[in-house]
């Protein structure tokens, strides 16, 4: 599935690859250019990407280190050693490795602040889950990835049930304090495979890839009982329900999968309903 990290619409990983691949293509034009001609301002670019796309500070670093030898690189190829540097070799060779680093510098300042826009874009602010954005953009990876490469996935619908209760007696403070309670308790269920979403009001959903019906029916029968307990300790009169469908091929739209598990959810909330 695809990560809040993907800035741009283009994979870290595959962007940080590019950023170095163009480095060492710059200095093969480089080298292969008239020594009248010197490329020293292109080698920012791909540096910039790096920056902005690397997730360890580790591989900037390792840009940085790469990209001031690439920049500098006519001196030693003229057999120029540190100790006979000029001062005015020295400075150049300053001023070009203030320039990278602060353009680096700029970039992770711009991926930090793109990430913080993606993060307040698709996540919940009472609950901390991600948004229903956030869950179609999953469902759609999940389509994607179940006609490119048959990866099967499941997709559950939550309701908490007497919710309506809790608002209209204790109040919507504590209607929020159940709310963020169930989320939190379901995180505990969350992994690389599963995540959980908050659609609105008491509306929860879970997008399973890679996962059988089997395996999601077993664990969402282990969230029913582990959120029902949960609250029940915590002296709140609720319970939810689960509705679930597994998709292994045509799928549909993300639409009709979320009207789909809808259902079903309802299904159990009136079974469970008619059997009290």
């Amino acid at each position: 599935m695809n990560s809040i990290d993907s800035l741009f619409g283009i994979k870290p990983k595959l962007a940080v690859q590019l950023g170095f691949i163009s480095l060492f293509l710059i200095l093969l034009i480089d080298v292969l250019s008239p020594d009248d001609y010197r490329l020293v301002l292109l080698y920012l670019f791909p540096a910039a990407i790096i920056a902005l796309n690397a997730k360890s500070m580790k591989v900037v670093i390792v840009a940085l280190i790469i990209t001031t030898l690439f920049e500098n690189y006519f001196l030693f190829r003229d057999g120029y050693y540190p100790l006979y540097f000029t001062k005015i070799e020295v400075l150049n060779i300053l001023i070009r490795f203030l320039a990278t680093l602060l353009i680096m510098w700029l970039a992770r300042s711009l991926r930090r602040s793109q990430l913080r826009v993606n993060l307040l874009a698709n996540t919940d602010s009472l609950t901390g889950l991600w948004n229903r954005r956030w869950a179609r953009i999953m469902i759609e990876q999940a389509i994607a990835g179940l006609e490119e490469r048959k990866e099967i996935f499941s997709v559950a619908m939550i309701d908490v049930n007497d919710f309506k209760k809790i608002n209209d007696i204790r109040g919507h403070l504590v209607g929020d304090q159940v709310l963020t309670k169930i989320a939190h308790t379901l995180m505990k269920f969350s992994s690389e495979k599963t995540m959980f979403f908050r659609l609105g009001g008491d509306e929860f959903l879970i997008v399973a890839s890679k996962i059988n019906e089997h395996e999601m029916n077993r664990m969402c029968s282990d969230i029913v009982k582990t959120v029902n307990q949960t609250m029940s300790d915590s002296g709140y009169p609720v319970t939810i329900s689960i509705g679930m469908a597994t998709y292994s091929d045509n799928s549909g739209t993300v639409s009709a999968i979320l009207h789909q598990v809808d259902l079903e959810m309802y299904r159990h909330k009136t079974a469970g309903k008619n059997s009290q």
